[in-house]
């Protein structure tokens, strides 16, 4: 995690033991300039949460709490979650029904905890507003009362804290995703051509969502509204303003009952076999961020994020060093794309398009991915193995995006597929970083050494491995 996190951001679960075959990237929010200087000062301490745990020899949980309008809630459900799961609940279960049981149960112990915290703050609301004298005009109630005014406000702004949320369970082989908001879960899988295959497996609980807005207008709320308002998630844990309290909000107080729910959905079991190639957990302000640099529909969007994790896995050999340089690349090639609008507008006054990116966490679990070896003094070392990966592995992105009702069926062999190509419009990114096909063959090296090394003739004080 970033190590300018507030105390508040210790967690427990950092002393567990990790998953080595997962990476971590990390980036916090940041406040643009026109200058081009990012303002530190302006941004808001980092409200993502996340842990990539070894339960034991047969159980791996991965989670990430992406929190909006602060961290509190973020920093409560992460533990929250691995207490659970991790010691106790998922001990002894193999059934995929009772599994799914236990990630059902979790998220309904979470929301619990967290009304249970908010019981003094909800009950020092109703007192302040049993101060303020019934029939009397707004007008005279913010000159009379401003002070009560001010603390309701500060309050209604804490019981607006809440987090999506994003859980990877694998489970004697087996993998579970559930999720609730707008974090992200993308499975990749090679197909008997060796041609990477790439599925949503979560749901994207927000306002482009049509299953969401369905539910909505059935509560009787103006979509056209509602996608004016400032409504990050449909589905969350926490909230309370937009749930229990949604008749003190403005642009929700028309529903016929709580718009902001905390059910998630499910999906699973998923054998982790020789086909899984890797798996990606992504925070809400990822997606955001991603979104904010093409532009374009959800399956373009992954389609992009998977192509960069795959030229990071060809280069890096770490997982660590896979998901920071992800992190990295994502995070100048947004403040790249501000410099350009900025550059574009010039002294006019059309509005930019952004002006900050959000919070950023990438989790990246390896299955089967083969990535390259340094030797001891940290240079490449180019095995056949890795080359013939990397030449031959061509990638090809299924369309299904899972929905709310569509869960049950995570990949669809009917979808139709798009293979990955430079003629795909809609990516500058893909441009800039267009690959030029490896010209250097080691193979006749490789051979070299082997028979030197059996007629004891490679010379001395070299380290050929």
């Amino acid at each position: 995690m970033p190590d300018h996190l507030d105390s508040e951001s210790k967690l427990w679960t950092d002393d567990l033991q990790v998953c080595a075959q997962t990476g971590a990237g990390f980036a916090t929010n940041q406040q643009y300039r026109e200058d081009g200087a990012r303002n530190n000062e302006a941004s808001f301490k980092f409200r993502d949460r996340s842990f990539h745990i070894k339960v034991d020899e047969n159980t791996s949980l991965y989670a990430i709490c992406s929190g909006h309008n602060g961290s509190k809630v973020a920093h409560l459900a992460i533990q929250r979650i691995a207490a659970e799961i991790a010691f106790g609940g998922i001990s002894g279960k193999s059934n995929e029904e009772e599994v799914k049981e236990v990630l059902r149960q979790t998220f309904i112990t979470v929301e619990k905890t967290y009304l249970e915290t908010i019981d003094s703050l909800l009950a020092k609301k109703a007192f302040r507003q049993y101060e303020i004298p019934e029939g009397i005009s707004q007008y005279e109630i913010s000159q009379k009362y401003k002070n009560i005014l001010d603390e309701l406000k500060q309050i209604n702004e804490e019981l607006s804290v809440g987090t999506s949320v994003v859980i990877a369970l694998i489970c004697h082989k087996k993998l579970y995703i559930a999720n609730i908001g707008n974090c992200r879960a993308l499975l990749c899988k090679n197909d008997a051509n060796n041609v990477l295959r790439v599925v949503q497996l979560s749901v994207d609980h927000n306002l482009y969502n049509e299953d969401e807005i369905l539910r909505l207008c059935q509560l009787g709320l103006d979509t056209q509204a509602l996608r004016q308002a400032p409504l990050s998630c449909t589905r969350c844990i926490g909230s309370y303003m937009n749930k229990s309290g949604y008749r003190d909000c403005d642009f929700l107080s028309g529903a016929s009952a709580e718009p902001v729910i905390s059910q998630p959905e499910i999906v699973g079991a998923i054998p982790v076999d020789d086909t899984c190639s890797f798996l990606i957990l992504m925070s809400g302000g990822l997606c955001k961020t991603l979104q904010e640099i093409f532009s374009t529909e959800v399956s373009q969007v992954n389609k992009e994020m998977i192509q960069m994790a795959v030229e990071q896995f060809r280069t890096q050999s770490t997982m660590a060093g896979v998901a920071q340089s992800v992190v990295h690349k994502i995070v100048q090639f947004h403040h790249d794309l501000y410099m350009e609008h900025v550059q574009e507008r010039g002294s006019g006054e059309t509005p930019l398009p952004f002006t900050r990116r959000d919070d950023i966490t990438i989790l990246i679990r390896n299955f089967n991915f083969v990535m390259p070896k340094f030797n001891k003094r940290g240079a490449v070392r180019f095995n056949s193995v890795v080359r013939e990966h990397s030449a031959n592995n061509s990638i090809i992105f299924t369309d299904n995006t899972l929905s709310s009702t569509n869960t049950s069926q995570y990949i669809n062999t009917n979808s139709s597929t798009s293979s990955y190509s430079d003629t795909n419009q809609g990516s500058r990114y893909r441009r800039e970083q267009e690959k030029i096909s490896p010209y250097v063959d080691f193979s006749e090296y490789y051979r070299n050494v082997e028979e030197a090394k059996k007629n004891g003739t490679l010379p001395p004080g070299i380290d050929f491995d």
